[in-house]
């Protein structure tokens, strides 16, 4: 039992640290900026390539800067049909407490009573990948990031901006631009925390 726990523990230290330079951060807030944005103009649509893309990009800007100085460590990977199955469920779960939101402040056939409502199911949607991240590191920060999706949620929705998607728009924009430049400050730490041997620097600048 407590070599069980033990070996938890590891896990969970393994994958704080390797999340560390707060790239995830710097990404999901990239994503979330210009998928608000797509909602105000079509010229943001390349958020998708972000999305596709991002975990391609993030492993670049490790192999750059991360790796060299933490190493690396290979996770074991989840079973993709839990995941999606998981994923399912709680997206599941948000839209039946939208939808009973709606039913008692509003009409669920009234498509603005939806949007209206937008902020907060984005707000609880991100709290998925945050609680997620908090299991697997036992960081602070994650559900720190998890109350503030829902409370900024909770107070876009119930602030009348008139017709058009204007509350989920600065919420989207509001949230990725504290994720993104909370990543940037974690990551400008960590490179502070571990800089990287003379000779590494040097054979780096080549």
């Amino acid at each position: 039992m407590t070599q069980n726990l033990n070996l938890k523990e590891i896990e969970k230290k393994a994958y704080r640290d390797s999340q560390q330079d707060g790239l995830m951060e710097v990404m999901m807030g990239l994503i979330l900026m210009t998928f608000g944005g797509f909602f105000y103009s079509t010229v943001f649509a390349f958020y998708i390539l972000l999305i596709v893309f991002s975990g391609k990009i993030v492993e670049f800007i490790r192999r750059r800067y991360t790796y060299p100085r933490i190493g690396f460590v290979k996770f074991h990977e989840e079973n993709p049909k839990d995941a999606l199955t998981g994923v399912f469920l709680f997206e599941f779960a948000v839209i039946v407490i939208i939808f009973t939101l709606i039913s008692i402040f509003g009409d669920v056939k009234d498509y603005s009573q939806w949007v209206k409502w937008s902020p907060l199911f984005f707000g609880m949607i991100l709290v998925g990948p945050f609680a997620h991240a908090a299991s697997k590191s036992g960081s602070i920060r994650y559900t720190g990031y998890a109350i503030l999706s829902v409370v900024l949620g909770v107070f876009f929705s119930l602030i009348e901006f008139g017709s058009g998607y204007g509350g989920l728009i600065l919420y989207l924009f509001l949230i990725g631009a504290f994720l993104f430049l909370s990543g940037l400050v974690i990551f400008s730490l960590f490179l502070r925390k571990y800089p990287l041997p003379a000779e590494e620097e040097t054979d780096a600048s080549k």
